[in-house]
């Protein structure tokens, strides 16, 4: 389909802040969700920008170019309509953030695990959506033939890859699907907000120490 679940939004939304990626590579654009909520979240969110003069680099692939519509354009940088599995590993760009929004289950295992090489050679983190187990069959959708699911995943299967990030989360139907970050790199959530973030906001929002908080920042 051109959407997916949405029990993930807000994980995926908190994890992009703390990674503050200038550039982003959206491998299955459909419907635009994750390009237009990390426009808004890296863009608009804080910096009140609404006229599209963007700061941030936000490209797009999809290779069913009826999903692509008019209002895309105003989100993306760059909408590219060609095959994932091509144009990541042929690409010359290089890239904070590649985000595959339940994409990698539509391809063959062996071309799957490639692309996922190829996305870590390109890109500083790669953002993974994917069901879990034998209960997501699917077939053409939309006249669609690449919506099929060709492959079946596991946890295991991302036990290999040494710095990563996994959470499990079920759709309304109990299925089990996951949210994976993976890097070639030690994955690094502070840098973006600050070590102590959470235990400054802490102080400052839930214990009424702001003054504390001020002089232990200006030390």
């Amino acid at each position: 389909m051109s959407t997916s679940n949405w029990q993930n939004i807000s994980y995926n939304i908190d994890l992009v802040k703390k990674l503050d990626p200038k550039s982003i590579l959206d491998i299955g654009i459909g419907f635009g969700r994750w390009g237009i909520l990390f426009r808004e979240f890296l863009e608009v969110w804080g910096d009140n920008n609404y006229k599209g003069n963007w700061k941030r680099i936000i490209d797009g692939v999809e290779i069913f170019p009826d999903y692509i519509n008019s209002y895309h354009e105003f989100f993306y940088n760059n909408i590219f309509i060609d095959d994932a599995l091509e144009l990541v590993k042929n690409t010359e760009r290089n890239y904070d953030l590649i985000n595959c929004g339940d994409v990698v289950e539509h391809f063959k295992k062996s071309d799957a695990l490639n692309f996922i090489d190829n996305c870590l050679n390109k890109s500083r983190y790669v953002l993974i959506n994917i069901p879990i187990g034998k209960n997501w069959e699917q077939g053409p959708v939309n006249d669609n033939k690449h919506e099929a699911h060709l492959s079946t995943w596991e946890i295991s299967d991302f036990s290999k890859y040494k710095n990563k990030l996994i959470k499990k989360f079920s759709d309304v139907e109990l299925r089990e699907f996951i949210v994976v970050l993976l890097s070639k790199d030690r994955i690094d959530l502070d840098s973006a907000y600050g070590k102590h973030f959470r235990k400054k906001s802490i102080l400052k929002n839930k214990l009424g120490l702001k003054k504390l908080v001020s002089r232990i920042e200006k030390k």
